[in-house]
């Protein structure tokens, strides 16, 4: 009975005891706008990966035909032969910008396509 009375009384002062709530600190990084656009634009872009089916001589005719995955037309691989990056090539200039597809190039925000480059906009008013 003493010890239920005094675990009571400890339950008793220990909710009129105010706890202090936790501190929640929120970290946030300052990403510029062209980080951000390159980092969205290139999520969006195709992978440039086709596959092909072959028929390989195996032992185990179960296992014969394999799926082969490489470049498509116009994307080079800048990774390695286990583990492809196609990338896509673009003819024309596109430093200031993206190639999105093969011959095709995204300015980034605050460039515009002139001449086949990506020139900023305040060069155009010179």
């Amino acid at each position: 009975m003493h010890l239920t009375s005094t675990l009571i009384g400890l339950l008793i002062v220990g909710l009129g005891i105010e706890l202090p709530t936790p501190t929640v600190a929120q970290f946030w990084m300052s990403v510029d706008p062209i980080s951000r656009w390159r980092s969205e634009t290139l999520a969006q872009r195709p992978s440039g990966i086709c596959y092909k089916t072959r028929t390989v001589d195996t032992v185990n005719p179960n296992s014969r035909i394999r799926q082969i995955s490489y470049c498509c037309d116009g994307y080079v691989n800048e990774g390695t032969t286990q583990i492809l990056k196609c990338v896509p090539i673009c003819r024309e200039d596109c430093s200031n910008g993206l190639c999105i597809t093969p011959g095709d190039c995204e300015c980034a925000p605050g460039y515009f396509r002139k001449n086949g480059k990506c020139r900023y906009e305040l060069d155009d008013k010179e």
